[in-house]
């Protein structure tokens, strides 16, 4: 140890110094700030902008607004005797989980898309639900309502695109 360290009469040249590099030794390299820097603008663009640029955000997941009414793709797997089975993309494998996006994108596409969109999730839909034949892609027009005091959801499916396993 100096005697600037130990000795608090050091004259006050040697103690200044030794402050100034104990902070500039405490200080993250630039690269770091300069890192976290670009990760906050990578943050912050497209959250004032307003586009979903995944993986750096997920803004859709929490901007969007919930009332009353709301209108979701859901999948509804058809057996033989034609029974109506709705399938969560939960009980899908991992890679099917965010399906509803594409099939969002299914009213402005070709037959030809929507025929792939619905031929990938059949396959999915067929291992959860082996009786399947027919796989429907559909919108839930959910609406919350209040009956005899108690708050409902009625539910007005409306069967978009189909695909048949013999299809396939």
């Amino acid at each position: 140890m100096t005697r600037s360290e130990t000795d608090p009469d050091a004259p006050d040249g040697a103690a200044g110094d030794h402050a100034v590099e104990a902070d500039e030794a405490d200080e993250a390299p630039r690269s770091a700030r300069l890192f976290v820097a670009v990760l906050l603008v990578l943050m912050l663009v497209p959250g004032v902008i307003g586009f979903d640029a995944w993986p750096l955000t997920g803004w859709r997941l929490f901007s969007l607004s919930r009332d009353a009414e709301q209108t979701r793709w859901v999948l509804q797997a058809v057996d033989a005797e034609g029974d109506r089975h709705a399938v969560s993309l939960e009980q899908l494998p991992l890679r099917y989980r965010h399906a509803e996006w594409p099939m969002a994108e299914l009213p402005g596409a070709s037959q030809q898309r929507r025929d792939a969109v619905c031929d990938a999730l059949l396959g999915a839909v067929v291992d959860v639900r082996p009786d399947t034949v027919t796989l429907e892609l559909a919108r839930d027009h959910a609406r919350l309502d209040e009956v005899d005091g108690e708050w409902r959801t009625l539910h007005d499916v409306e069967r978009f695109h189909a695909c048949d396993v013999d299809d396939g």
